[in-house]
């Protein structure tokens, strides 16, 4: 397999592969993978047709549960010749639920496998985060009203070239606002949207931001990771403007949520405050992603 860094350029033969694969879960989504690839250090390939996305940590060699081929074995046989090769042991990662038993009768007793609970995606109906029914949703509907009663003059706009900047700018006011200068997370995840809104289009993003009284208030925006599925991957909004983030989170699903069953809005990673919040959106289910990592005891 011959690696390079992943550039934007690489959308062009990977994001379909990746949409293609039919998967829920956020990995799979092009732009998400090229978001963070300068924190994990992400090369790609193209190997008998698949796409194949390397991380190499300290003692383990990270792939991407390789997509877009018919020859699932071979490529997970060169995954592992190519981490063992490194000395490092293969590990195979967001692995969706379905496809374990594939794996596991391709590889008997050669894998063990395992998923966490912080690492689940949550996904919702797109009709509920557009419409928000029913008494389940009642206090999301109350800040909606009070967002609209205190900014009755509020506008969403779709990004585009003509606005991209005033985004990008709001970002970085942001950033120094809740403290990037001090919290490494949010530090990196600054510099993924940076890398991001310097090739947005090119990605095939979607996205929006809420506007009230000239003044920019929120951001928000993801990409297509099947044909069931849209992702959020970033959501940003003032902390004091009470409403603002439920607003955005509705108009951006009104907006590019219909032609979808579901909307993924990641995982929480075991943030109590960020699972809280997830939750009081009734998620429709949660995606469960397992690793494998070979199990060097049963290798021949």
């Amino acid at each position: 397999m011959e690696y390079h860094e992943i550039t934007a350029a690489d959308a062009a033969w990977a994001k379909p592969k990746l949409e293609n694969a039919g998967f829920r879960s956020c990995e799979f989504a092009f732009a998400n993978v090229y978001m963070w690839s300068h924190v994990y250090g992400t090369e790609i390939a193209q190997y008998r047709d698949y796409v194949v996305a390397r991380n190499i940590g300290r003692t383990h060699h990270h792939f991407l549960y390789p997509v877009g081929g018919t020859d699932l074995a071979g490529v997970i046989a060169a995954c592992v010749e190519d981490a063992e090769a490194a000395g490092k042991t293969p590990m195979i990662y967001s692995i969706p639920e379905t496809e374990v038993p594939k794996m596991e009768a391709l590889f008997p007793g050669k894998f063990r496998y395992a998923e966490e609970r912080d690492e689940e995606d949550y996904l919702y109906l797109s009709t509920d985060l557009q419409e928000l029914p029913g008494k389940a949703f009642q206090k999301k509907r109350n800040h909606l009203s009070r967002f609209t009663k205190d900014h009755p003059d509020f506008v969403f706009e779709t990004i585009t070239a003509d606005n991209l900047e005033e985004v990008r700018a709001f970002n970085n006011e942001w950033c120094r606002t809740y403290g990037c200068a001090q919290d490494e997370g949010l530090a990196r995840e600054h510099r993924a949207i940076n890398l991001v809104f310097d090739h947005y289009f090119e990605l095939g993003l979607v996205g929006g931001l809420i506007r009230t009284g000239g003044r920019l208030v929120a951001f928000c925006y993801g990409s297509k990771i099947s044909d069931e599925v849209l992702g959020t991957h970033v959501e940003k909004a003032w902390h004091d403007v009470n409403g603002a983030y439920p607003m955005i989170n509705r108009e951006y699903a009104r907006a590019f949520g219909g032609p979808y069953r579901y909307i993924n809005r990641e995982e929480d990673l075991g943030e109590e405050g960020l699972r809280k919040a997830k939750l009081s959106y009734n998620p429709a289910l949660l995606e469960k992603k397992y690793y494998a990592v070979l199990s060097t005891d049963t290798v021949d």
